[in-house]
Order: C-alpha cells, then sequence, then structure tokens
C-alpha cells in the first residue's frame, strides 16, 4: 500500500491524491480520520457510510497500531505484563521463583524485579567467568551501586554490595538469582553501609577510624 507512483507527469501525493502525500510515509498508519475524510462532499454527511467505514477500518487500524508497537511493547526495558513474561520464557527466567521470600512477600515477581532477574540471567548466560567482568554486569543491574568482590582463594568469595535493595532483590541475591557465580564455588553475601574500614583513596567508600564500619571480608 505504500510507496511512490506516477501516472504521467503526476506523482501520487503531489497532483490531488490525497492530503497525506503518498510515499512519504506508510499509508496504512493514517488515522482512520484520514481515510472517512476522502469521501467527497455528498457523502460525507451521511452516517451510515461513514459508520460503515470506520467499523471497516477500524480492524485495519488496530492491527496497525500494533505491528507499530510492537517493538516497544517486546522491548525488555519497557515491556510489562505478559509482554514480559514471553520474554522470560525465552530466556528460562520464570516469574515465580523457587522459594519463600522474607517479609511474606509473594514468590510471584512484579515487573520491575523480574525485569532486574532477567537481566541478570541475559548476563549469566553472557558472563566469560572473570571477576573483572561481574562488575561490569553489576553496573548494568545496578546503575550507581557498588559490588566489591574478595576471592578467598579456597573456592569461597566474600560479595559486598553497597546500594539500596528491596527486600525481594536482596532475596533474590541471596538465593543466586542474580550475580553468576562459577560451579563449584560458594558466594558469602555481605550488604554493606559505606564508608567500609581501611585506608586507602576512595572518600564516600573507605574510611579510617571512627568513621569507617567494618566488614569482615575473610570467611
Amino acid at each position: 500500500m505504500s510507496g511512490t507512483g506516477n501516472l504521467g507527469n503526476l506523482t501520487y501525493g503531489s497532483g490531488g491524491w490525497g492530503q497525506r502525500g503518498y510515499g512519504n510515509q506508510p499509508i496504512e498508519f493514517n488515522p482512520i480520520g484520514y481515510y472517512t475524510n476522502l469521501l467527497t462532499s455528498q457523502w460525507k454527511l451521511s452516517p451510515k457510510l461513514n459508520a460503515f467505514l470506520y467499523l471497516l477500518l477500524k480492524k485495519l487500524d488496530d492491527v496497525s497500531f500494533c505491528l507499530a508497537t510492537l517493538d516497544t511493547a517486546l522491548d525488555l526495558d519497557f515491556a510489562v505484563g505478559a509482554q514480559l513474561d514471553m520474554i522470560g520464557e525465552i530466556c528460562q527466567a520464570s516469574r515465580t521463583v523457587g522459594f519463600q521470600p522474607s517479609d511474606n512477600v509473594s514468590p510471584v515477581l512484579d515487573d520491575d524485579t523480574y525485569r532486574i532477574y532477567i537481566k541478570a540471567k541475559i548476563a549469566a548466560n553472557q558472563w566469560d567467568g572473570t571477576i573483572d567482568s561481574l562488575y561490569s554486569i553489576w553496573e548494568q543491574l545496578f546503575p550507581g551501586g557498588t559490588i566489591i568482590i574478595a576471592d578467598q582463594q579456597n573456592m569461597t568469595a566474600v560479595i559486598v554490595l553497597v546500594g539500596t535493595f528491596t527486600s525481594i532483590v536482596q532475596d533474590l541475591i541471596v538465593n543466586g538469582y542474580i550475580v553468576p557465580r562459577p560451579e563449584g564455588v560458594l558466594y558469602n553475601y555481605v550488604f554493606g553501609t559505606p564508608p567500609f574500614f581501611g585506608f586507602g583513596s576512595l572518600p564516600g567508600l573507605i574510611a579510617g577510624f571512627g568513621v569507617g564500619h567494618w566488614v569482615d571480608l575473610v570467611e
């Protein structure tokens, strides 16, 4: 239905072939009113003809609207409800978790939390197994948050997390849903309150005696 065409010296859109300029945009995305306004003057005031055209065009209009919004509806950053469930199914990330969250929170994740879990699942599938890339993954999942990874060199690691987390997100983290973990390695999580006690040059994160909070990085 879209495209440009010529009839002699006339080009659609420039010689009276409608007011929206055929060829400038897909005509199927024009509003219904555009088509009803194409009725000649003797038919414009016919309520039955206008009602008939509306019913005929409405189904096509619904299809066009669906096509126009499909990309956004299935974009992970914008998808909600059933559309988000479809993405989760593709990523093998169920909206219902396999444990009972604390504080009597439902095991069926809300959209915002489910979106974090799906992104974590995608990141885990792409993870190269290195500690450095875990920092990058964390920045994508929780912009502005901080993760500190202390490898204990005995198949365990202490993961210190700084940020604002809901109780369900903390439960997901502790139960291994968020941070990718090598097979056979045990993670021990610590949710810290900065600044931490230490000697270094990281303002806001590390501070000395009387200011820094103690975090045990050795299990």
